[in-house]
Formats: C-alpha cells, structure tokens, sequence
C-alpha cells in the first residue's frame, strides 16, 4: 500500500513538471514558425526528439524486444503517435494561425482527458470529481480568455481546436490500454518514430520540400531545444497516466495556464493580470480538491 501511495505521489510530480514543459513549448513553436513551415517545424522538432531520445534513454531500451512487441502495443502506440503529432499539434498550431488566441486557449482548456476518462476508460464519476474539474476549467478559462464576448463565436479555427484536444487527450489515455511488455522509456522512442515519419510523409506529399536552407545557429539550437522539451513532454506523459487516473491528471495539466503566466512574466515581462492570479489560485484549488478525493476513494 505504502509503495502504491509513493508511485502515485511521483505520478503526481511528473504530471505537475509536464504541465510546466507544455507551458514553455509554445517558445520553441513560436522562435521556429518565422523559418518553418507548419509540417517542416514539427518534423523537425520530432525528428530531433527521435535522436536525442534515443540516446539519452538508451539504458532502459531494449532492442531485442521490436520483433516480439505485442500486435495490441503496435495499435496503440500507431494510434496514440498519429493522434499526438498529426491531429493533435498540426490541427492546434494550424488553429492558432487562423482563429483568435483567447478562443484558442478557451477550447484548449476544456477538460477532454477528464470526459475522455469517463467515457473510455470508465472512471468513476461522481459529482465531486466534475465539480473539481469544472473548478479548474474555470482557472483556465479566466488566464486564458481575454475576450469573453467571442468565446461562442465558432469558425473553422475553434471546430480545429475543438478536434485536436480530443486526439491529444486519446494520446495521453492511451498509456492506460498499453501491456507492461514495453516500458516508458521505449514507448517514448517509439512515439516519435511513428510522429516523425508520419508528418514527414504527409508533408513531402503536400510539397513542402526540404528546410535545407537558411539554416542559422539559432534556429539548429531551438530544434534541438525543442527535441528535448518534447522527450520530456511524452516520457513525462507515459509514466504521469501510468501512475495516475486519467481524471485527476486532466485537473493537473490545467496549471499549464498557470504556469504560462509565470513564463510570460520571467520571459516577456509580462505582469499577470489580478484575474489571471486568481484564476491560478482557482487552478490550484481544484488539483489539491480532485487529489484529495482521489486519495479517500483510494483508502475504501
């Protein structure tokens, strides 16, 4: 029991630190756009992740086992690979392109891991746990919305976001239907195999070409930086859903607004707003609010 309760403790820590590498990628996403096309910057950023991981998880993969994975652990890691890369970052960044940024993150807020774990994984549903997650919903919403007149105004760019938070929340779920075959490390690798050659072919078919010119140092370090945001991004993802129920994980991904203010303040200089720090302490309460509920429903 006591080892029980230090794995989901640590789960916990690695769904509150990959909240805080979802805040920081919209840097690299932004710093790369200005020499990139949408699927060239992706491929890229996977590609690097790919290698950097690669080598350094080398210690915890296991190469003999490819031959003998199990058909069910191909389906899933094809599914979850295709949904995180293809639907869920190409449909987000395409979205953020063409609609307003408040609408953006007023969808990118709403709680699909949560429904996601009710409906798919049957988690149980109280109306504790969905006051929880409305409470954190409603602390995403007040840091990203700065206009609350157009939330309701939905156009191709919201329907696109609205589409991949649901690929990106199969993504995450999906942990929970893998064997124990494979383990975090080697699930991690074979997540950007997949992306990679996936948004790389549907790239050179759409006739993107190659980014083999106009290459700086800047622009070689933010790949890389990205790769390694993006290593911790999955492998965090992977042991945080193992460790965690897909409900209270979706409560605690919402201090990803949270900690975007922090950023913009330590980056940008931006100074949060009064409701964007009462949004974050709103965030903060839900996430304690859904652990602790978690932890009684554990002891019965």
């Amino acid at each position: 029991m006591l080892s029980n309760k230090t794995e989901h403790k640590k789960g916990v820590i690695a769904l509150i630190i990959l909240a805080l590498v979802f805040a920081s990628m919209g840097l690299f996403a932004r710093y790369l756009a200005t020499n990139f096309l949408l699927f060239q910057q992706v491929y890229l950023r996977m590609f690097a992740a790919l290698v950097i991981g690669f080598f350094a998880l080398r210690r915890q993969l296991d190469l003999k086992k490819l031959p003998k994975i199990p058909l069910r652990d191909w389906i899933i890691i094809l599914v979850r690979g295709i949904s995180y890369s293809l639907f869920g970052i190409i449909l987000f960044t395409q979205a953020i392109v063409i609609t307003k940024y408040s609408n953006v993150s007023f969808i990118g807020s709403l709680p699909m891991t949560g429904i996601l774990g009710f409906l798919l994984l049957r988690e149980h549903f109280t109306l504790k746990k969905a006051g929880f997650i409305f409470l954190a919903f409603l602390g995403a919403v007040m840091i990203a919305v700065t206009d609350f007149s157009n939330m309701f105004s939905w156009g191709r760019g919201e329907i696109l976001t609205l589409i991949s938070t649901v690929f990106f929340g199969i993504s995450y779920i999906g942990r929970r239907w893998q064997t124990k075959f494979l383990n975090n490390s080697e699930m991690t690798v074979l997540n950007f195999v997949v992306a990679f050659f996936v948004v790389f072919i549907v790239s050179i078919f759409k006739g993107d070409g190659l980014p083999v010119t106009g290459w700086t140092t800047g622009l070689l370090l933010a790949v890389i930086g990205a790769g390694c945001f993006n290593i911790a991004n999955v492998f965090l993802t992977n042991y945080g859903f193992e460790k965690v129920e897909a409900v209270l994980a979706s409560n605690i991904l919402t201090l990803e607004s949270f900690f975007a203010v922090i950023l913009g303040f330590l980056f940008y200089q931006e100074l949060p707003l009064l409701k964007e720090l009462a949004g974050g302490i709103i965030i903060i309460a839900g996430v304690i609010g859904m652990n602790e509920l978690e932890k009684r429903e554990s002891k019965r």
